[in-house]
């Protein structure tokens, strides 16, 4: 503590403030850290509290700012770490002004830590990525919710009139990249021949959000059956699962799994059997990763 204390003093006289980044909490070291470098090139090293330990290394700025290097720095000392053990990850830029503040956190949830490093011992995270190889996205699913919510007798014809109304439309390939469609390039948007033109604003608003609400019913059943069979897939596997709710509907549905790691190879050959089954959907795995979205919610900054 005291070399610490030396080099934090001597780095103020030369004008450098030192930091300390937190990567994730684990329990004692199985082996050293030898040759990890963290953001910035700087040397890992832990601290330790009780029975858990903290993954740090010295940075000069409070804010890590967000860059591929920085995140990619980031997961490779989580993971370098989980390779050896278990870890509870923490969230990019948790940095703490001295080791009295990263002691300061690991007391002040010490006993959250020691029941995650339990409870997600011996276990991986899995993730899937399920989206519709064509998704007709209609231009009005962006709009924002109405100041005044609408009644039930107004939602109650927007499947009819979304069926009638020609708008142009997007497709979003396989590839993820969204393209227009229609004849020449043009827009296939054509008039309604059914509906008289709106008598005014007002009534136009509640034509579009008619448009919109049919359109998310549409999506929320989708989705739901999805979530339901990819879940029955992995069920008898699947210590715990969460869907990311981030993620838009055109970006497809998102799902994590926790898992023992020792159900690694069953998760993939099911995940395949799943792949193969609904060609009419692409999916997309990773992992195995740190359990990041099955750790006890916290903030790991100052």
């Amino acid at each position: 503590m005291k070399l610490q204390r030396s080099f934090i003093s001597n780095s103020r006289k030369k004008g450098i403030i030192v930091y300390y980044y937190l990567y994730c909490i684990t329990k004692a070291l199985h082996k050293p850290l030898m040759n990890v470098v963290g953001v910035g090139n700087a040397n890992v090293h832990a601290l330790q509290y009780e029975d858990i330990v903290a993954i740090l290394s010295e940075v000069t700025m409070a804010k890590i700012p967000v860059s591929n290097g920085n995140v990619l720095r980031h997961a490779a000392v989580i993971e370098a770490v989980r390779k050896e053990q278990t870890v509870l990850p923490m969230r990019f830029s948790s940095v703490f002004k001295d080791n009295a503040g990263v002691i300061e956190f690991l007391k002040n949830r010490y006993a959250v830590f020691i029941s995650d490093l339990e409870r997600l011992h011996d276990t991986l995270e899995m993730g899937i990525r399920v989206i519709q190889k064509k998704v007709t996205v209609h231009p009005h699913i962006n709009l924002p919710p109405p100041p005044v919510p609408l009644s039930e007798g107004e939602k109650g014809g927007g499947g009819e009139l979304l069926q009638r109304k020609c708008v142009q439309n997007t497709e979003i390939t396989q590839s993820g990249v969204e393209q227009e469609f229609g004849v020449s390039g043009q827009s296939t948007e054509s008039p309604i021949s059914d509906l008289q033109p709106p008598a005014s604003p007002a009534m136009s608003y509640l034509q579009q959000r008619r448009i919109y609400y049919a359109s998310q019913d549409e999506n929320d059943e989708w989705v739901h059956e999805i979530v339901k069979t990819c879940h029955a897939q992995f069920e008898d596997i699947c210590v715990k699962h969460k869907r990311d709710t981030h993620t838009s509907f055109s970006q497809g549905v998102s799902l994590n799994y926790l898992i023992h790691k020792d159900s690694l190879n069953e998760f993939k050959n099911r995940f395949n059997d799943l792949k193969s089954s609904l060609n009419e959907l692409h999916f997309l795995c990773s992992g195995p990763w740190p359990p990041y979205h099955f750790v006890s919610p916290g903030d790991g900054r100052e």
